[in-house]
């Protein structure tokens, strides 16, 4: 089925010069350009495109607990996040992340395909750098980890944005209506 998708070029990126790159994979996957722009998103657009369920922010939260205890960091975390509550750290890092993309100019771009959820998420890899695959745009050029990200307070450098399942439809039309 033809999808439309939201996909994001973040700071980190742009500022590491490899949006030729990152574009040239979409466009050599099939993917079509529909709309593109760079710009700098507000604050409250990157507060609509992240947005903060409590599914989301305990997600995110947990996850981080898990990663930071596994990998021998349980003491750092009440240090870096204040708390051992999931949804707490969630919202800390919800708030690097807005911090980060309203940080400097994003490309934003609507690209359509066959599968065009699937397809980009599946191209730009794992949300952690470090563990994303050779052959994907952030196990090819990425150069952070959640880990570190945390350990140093800040939003996770991993290049891309794809929308998921849950919420491409709603990015595309929020980012037209919004940003386009």
């Amino acid at each position: 089925m033809i999808e439309k998708t939201l996909i994001m070029i973040k700071p980190d990126a742009i500022e590491r010069k490899l949006t030729g790159k990152i574009i040239s994979r979409f466009e050599d996957s099939g993917f079509s350009i529909l709309r593109m722009r760079k710009g700098r998103l507000s604050k409250e657009l990157a507060e609509k495109q992240y947005r903060s369920t409590d599914t989301q922010l305990t997600g995110m939260g947990k996850k981080t607990l898990e990663s930071m205890t596994s990998s021998g960091h349980e003491a750092d975390i009440k240090k870096i996040f204040g708390t051992n509550d999931p949804y707490r750290i969630g919202e800390k890092l919800m708030e690097w992340n807005r911090k980060f993309m309203i940080s400097s100019d994003i490309i934003a771009m609507i690209l359509e395909r066959e599968d065009a959820v699937a397809k980009g998420r599946e191209l730009i890899g794992k949300t952690d750098p470090s563990m994303a695959a050779k052959g994907t745009i952030r196990g090819d050029f990425a150069d952070d980890s959640i880990l570190n990200a945390n350990l140093e307070g800040r939003a996770t450098r991993n290049l891309v944005h794809a929308s998921d399942s849950d919420g491409a439809k709603i990015e595309t039309e929020l980012f037209e209506k919004e940003f386009f």
